[in-house]
């Protein structure tokens, strides 16, 4: 049981058992999700219920191991965190039901990724916040699939734009909250790599970079749609005049 709470628990390595626990853990997930499709498609409102659940349980579980381990400052357990901040607009969303958020989800969403490939400060997989770092990533990449099924969510250039700007703003607020409590927001005071550069040319390096990185996703994911619609329309438009 200690070693759940150790706080002072190894950190994950690339590469090493623990990412590779992380990496099988979400391709399952993936693959269950895609096999299940059509049953999630045709049940939207429990396929959001349950996203809605498992998103709270989440929250609850993070929170708790920052008060058993006491913890609990807004230094250590980093509330704002983006990905946090992706789990408390899924949550919120849940009620809303605006487009423009699961754009913004998305968009915000895409670290989660970063994080699996490239884990940064991530307890080990028996750990609590293993756990809860698990469950938070998998949930911001399995929602936006849920959305598609449910309600044919599609990433738009517009949301890339969209979540560019709440970025800036983001970021920005951050800087300004790591320069007043010594915290590591987006990791600007500790950073993974990049260690040589002064702090202003960090800062606009990632704000430019990880919008430029938005529309390029979205320009990325814009060509897939079209090349898979014009795959599927040949074969219709040669069956029409075989037909004829």
């Amino acid at each position: 049981m200690q070693s759940f709470l150790d706080p002072e628990a190894p950190l994950v390595q690339i590469g090493d058992l623990n990412h590779v626990i992380y990496l099988a853990g979400i391709f399952v997930i993936l693959f269950m999700l895609f096999k299940f499709r059509y049953q999630i498609k045709g049940n939207p409102k429990t396929a959001m219920l349950g996203i809605l659940i498992f998103a709270i349980v989440q929250r609850i579980i993070s929170g708790s191991y920052y008060i058993l381990a006491d913890e609990f400052t807004v230094t250590d357990s980093l509330p704002l965190h983006i990905c946090r901040v992706v789990c408390y607009l899924i949550i919120f969303q849940y009620f809303a039901e605006q487009k423009w958020l699961d754009q913004i989800i998305f968009y915000f969403g895409l670290f989660a990724y970063a994080s699996f490939i490239y884990p940064v400060g991530i307890s080990p997989a028996l750990h609590m916040l293993g756990l809860s770092f698990f469950m938070l990533h998998s949930l911001i990449i399995v929602y936006p699939l849920i959305r598609y099924f449910t309600k044919g969510f599609v990433p738009l250039l517009k949301g890339a734009l969209q979540s560019t700007v709440l970025f800036v703003v983001y970021l920005t607020s951050m800087q300004l909250l790591n320069n007043a409590i010594g915290s590591n927001y987006f990791y600007t005071e500790e950073r993974p790599f990049l260690h040589d550069l002064s702090e202003p040319v960090y800062f606009f390096l990632n704000m430019f970079g990880i919008g430029i990185g938005f529309v390029i996703v979205a320009l990325l994911i814009h060509l897939v749609i079209n090349y898979i619609k014009h795959k599927t329309e040949k074969p219709k438009n040669k069956k029409e005049k075989t037909l004829v």
